[in-house]
């Protein structure tokens, strides 16, 4: 995913299915500068955790 992309999934209200790792993930920030998003998995867990914006995939 691109960065532009993933702040535009970020900023919108309605959820998007976002899938770090083959598991669904919700975009809690993106961070411009390190190319980097903050996210946590949707049904696991409260905690967040930051990975490559590029390692994101968006279901189609």
């Amino acid at each position: 995913m691109n960065l532009m992309r993933a702040k535009d999934i970020k900023d919108d209200p309605v959820m998007k299915e976002v899938y770090y790792d083959g598991k669904q993930v919700y975009i809690v920030d993106v961070d411009d500068q390190a190319q980097k998003a903050l996210v946590r998995f949707t049904k696991e867990s409260e905690d967040t955790f930051q990975v490559n914006v590029q390692d994101l995939e968006e279901a189609e």
